[in-house]
């Protein structure tokens, strides 16, 4: 049966507001559009339609929009004819359709995979409901990491241990992954490390969240710090709140040549807020200190001490604002890197010291004690050295070496009974030169050499069990390590034949997150989401929103 064509379909061929050439060409387009259609392609469009219209990418518009004047009259004007669907619609039939075909090809990838790793945390949205949100980490069967957001559920109860690991259960249970839990990685909070290990799962600290601690309790440390950020805070906001100063700031800023930038005002939560605000105003240092003379508010100017103390800082903190970025990202391998970052903010520290920085001495004591048994821990230490640009060169102290290249072993030594598949060619002919006689073989010679055959027969079994993974391991001891830029996930990839076992336990180890960041994205996401607008959005919706946003 022919139709005419939807609104949906219309915002399949890709509607933009961006401009009214846009909108024009794309009227045009849809004149010679086809008006027939079938299931799947009216599904497909509903996809696109919602993700252009940026209810589930980008800009997170409410479903809503379709029913708003404005955007009614905008969809006449480009044709009458279009049909916009309601936002009933939209949330009853087409959203949870969206999400059932998406979360069938989550659930694939899941299953097509032996180890998964999640991320955790939790957040309350403007009504003062509490919500958690659980993402999955893994690395396909092409070495690739994969990242999806698995639920966001409404959490009523009280945030204690049992009923986080409660929730955090029912969630792989559902979707079939319970026993394939490597590791969790969440905050800090008592709470939550309690609920993994009472999971029975292993518990990564996020090491943005460490870092975050390390900075707020070095600072606490240094009173007059707290100072010089209260006075820097009260010059970024008298220039926010006077139109007069701001104005003439940017005056200043063309007759001295500066950047035209704005200032940057520090958040109380964000320890790298107060970096970027201290940056911005030493950069501006001379703009705003001559705005401020002239408008009467040297009370408000900084003393050259305190400059100072500023720049000593920065250079403290620099370190610690390039680690937090790069340890972050989700598509890449971060886990192998929590040892060397260590080890090279403690060698910078060192220098910010000897400038005199008080902060820097702080931040010093600050991560020696939180940061002590990194390379004891196995998971951290295990995944540095089987990231073939780091290896052992990346730990400080040598002596950690040797013992997590021995519980390597036996690790392999599990796998390989557990898994009890053949060797490849390569490490067989690595192992041993001689070819293995066949038990009939020997069973037909018999005689006096029978016996004698039958104990090379049980030696050759054990070799293959344990001496294997001796040679695996002392033969990718041998490997030089890869320019840092490389990726570790695509040398593995290229060697995993020569590597059969070893390499098995680089895709367990190397597919754990440093950070808790992923999940955290999705709360900020769920800001978006459940604005003032959307403040009473039903937590099932707000679960399909953020899944289909991140996922899809």
């Amino acid at each position: 049966q022919s139709r005419r064509p939807s609104f949906t379909l219309w915002m399949s061929r890709g509607v933009r507001r961006s401009s009214n050439q846009d909108s024009l060409r794309v009227f045009k387009n849809t004149q010679d559009m086809g008006t027939s259609w079938s299931r799947s392609d009216w599904r497909a469009a509903v996809s696109v339609t919602l993700r252009k219209r940026g209810n589930l990418h980008g800009d997170l518009q409410p479903l809503s929009i379709v029913e708003d004047k404005g955007f009614q009259d905008f969809v006449k004007t480009l044709d009458s004819r279009y049909n916009i669907p309601s936002r009933k619609s939209l949330i009853e039939r087409k959203l949870p359709a969206l999400y059932e075909d998406c979360s069938s090809r989550v659930r694939k990838a899941l299953g097509e995979v032996d180890n998964v790793v999640l991320t955790t945390d939790m957040w309350t949205s403007r009504a003062t409901e509490g919500y958690l949100t659980v993402t999955s980490h893994i690395i396909n069967e092409h070495w690739q990491m994969e990242a999806y957001v698995l639920e966001t559920s409404s959490f009523p109860g009280q945030h204690t241990a049992e009923n986080i690991c409660s929730q955090l259960t029912r969630i792989v249970e559902e979707w079939g992954i319970k026993d394939k839990i490597v590791a969790v990685v969440t905050d800090n909070g008592a709470n939550m490390v309690a609920a993994v290990r009472k999971a029975g799962w292993a518990h990564y600290p996020c090491f943005a969240h460490t870092l975050n601690l390390v900075v707020k309790d070095s600072f606490k440390a240094v009173p007059g710090l707290l100072e010089i950020q209260k006075k820097s805070s009260a010059i970024v906001s008298f220039f926010h709140h006077s139109t007069t100063a701001a104005s003439k700031l940017k005056e200043i800023q063309k007759q001295q040549k500066f950047p035209e930038k704005k200032l940057l005002q520090s958040v109380e939560t964000r320890w790298n807020s107060l970096f970027y605000m201290w940056e911005r105003l030493s950069e501006q240092k001379d703009a705003v200190t001559t705005v401020l003379c002239l408008l009467g508010k040297t009370s408000l100017c900084l003393s050259q001490e305190e400059w100072s103390e500023i720049s000593l800082s920065l250079n403290a903190l620099r370190p610690f604002e390039e680690v937090t970025k790069e340890i972050s990202a989700e598509k890449h391998v971060s886990i192998s890197k929590v040892v060397p970052l260590v080890s090279l903010l403690l060698r910078s520290l060192c220098a910010s010291e000897q400038e005199g920085s008080k902060l820097a001495a702080e931040l010093s004591a600050q991560c020696h004690r939180r940061f002590r048994a990194t390379e004891t821990f196995y998971g951290l230490a295990a995944s540095t050295y089987l990231d073939i640009r780091f290896k052992n060169l990346a730990f400080r102290d040598s002596s950690n070496v040797e013992p997590v290249k021995a519980r390597l072993v036996t690790e392999m030594q599990s796998v390989s009974q557990t898994s009890a598949a053949p060797l490849s060619s390569a490490t067989s002919s690595a192992t041993s030169s001689t070819p293995t006689p066949a038990p009939s073989t020997c069973a037909e010679k018999g005689g006096i050499w029978a016996e004698f055959d039958s104990v090379v027969l049980l030696s050759q079994h054990h070799r293959k069990s344990s001496t294997d993974a001796l040679i695996e391991m002392r033969r990718y001891a041998e490997e030089r390590p890869i320019p840092r830029d490389q990726d570790p996930l695509l040398w593995w990839k290229n060697n995993t034949s020569a590597f059969p076992c070893l390499s098995k336990l680089a895709k367990r180890h190397l597919g754990v997150v440093a950070t808790s960041v992923p999940a955290e994205r999705i709360f900020s996401k769920a800001g978006e989401l459940l604005s003032i607008r959307r403040s009473s959005l039903k937590p099932k919706n707000v679960n399909m929103i953020l899944f289909l946003n991140k996922n899809l």
